[in-house]
């Protein structure tokens, strides 16, 4: 997965370069962080289960983690702890090779 699929994934125009560095760093610790949950390289590019679970992972990591409840006039988002993690491991599940001790 490159920047250019996560862009589109995030629906950020291509040519809408301003957080582009900021993006490859996310990416970056988004794919880390999910090829170690899955104890797993994916050398042979990753699924779309996966494509889908680092998008959600890069978006949360976008977004203020500790707000609770934000209102605007009448439109309201709430944030529930772990929700986008549980999500991304509900993703994940088919992918990951347990590891045995």
């Amino acid at each position: 997965m490159d920047l250019k699929e996560l862009k589109i994934r995030l629906k950020i125009p291509e040519n809408d370069t301003s957080k582009d560095h900021y993006l490859e760093v996310l990416l970056e610790d988004a794919i880390d962080y999910v090829k170690t949950y899955c104890n797993q390289s994916f050398d042979n590019g990753f699924p779309s289960g996966v494509k889908q679970a680092i998008t959600k992972l890069v978006k949360a990591y976008q977004e203020e983690s500790n707000v609770a409840s934000k209102s605007l006039s009448d439109m309201s988002k709430t944030f529930f702890e772990g929700g986008t993690l549980n999500e991304v491991h509900r993703l994940l599940k088919p992918y990951r090779r347990v590891r045995f001790i």
